[in-house]
């Protein structure tokens, strides 16, 4: 079901999270608020920006193993977005992963998957 873009993540603010880069082989899980009961994954519009290092981001279910494909791959100084269909976790959790440096990361919820 497609939705109104609302941000639900964005680490320069402490939407969703606290006020700080995602670090290198730091983790970020974030409760999606505004869900239906029975949502199964989502659709988020993932931008990342003022990473300090090439990186990537892994964007995966909370609470699972951490997957070795990236997400959203980028270099330093770049800002650039991506969409991304993920399966959630258990109470409404993805995970998002930064392999080095520091990143800023952002997400807007654009639609849900429910029966």
């Amino acid at each position: 079901t497609g939705t109104a873009p609302a941000r639900v993540l964005d680490t320069r603010s402490g939407l969703g999270a606290p006020k700080a880069k995602l670090g290198a082989g730091r983790t970020l899980t974030l409760t999606v608020p505004g869900l239906p009961a029975g949502a199964s994954a989502v659709a988020l519009h993932v931008p990342v920006t003022g990473p300090t290092a090439a990186s990537y981001l892994s964007v995966y279910p909370g609470g699972t193993t951490r997957p070795t494909a990236s997400s959203l791959n980028f270099v330093a100084a770049q800002t650039i977005p991506n969409m991304v269909l993920v399966k959630l976790g258990p109470g409404g959790t993805v995970t998002f992963y930064n392999a080095a440096g520091t990143v800023n990361v952002i997400a807007d919820l654009v639609g849900y998957y429910a029966p």
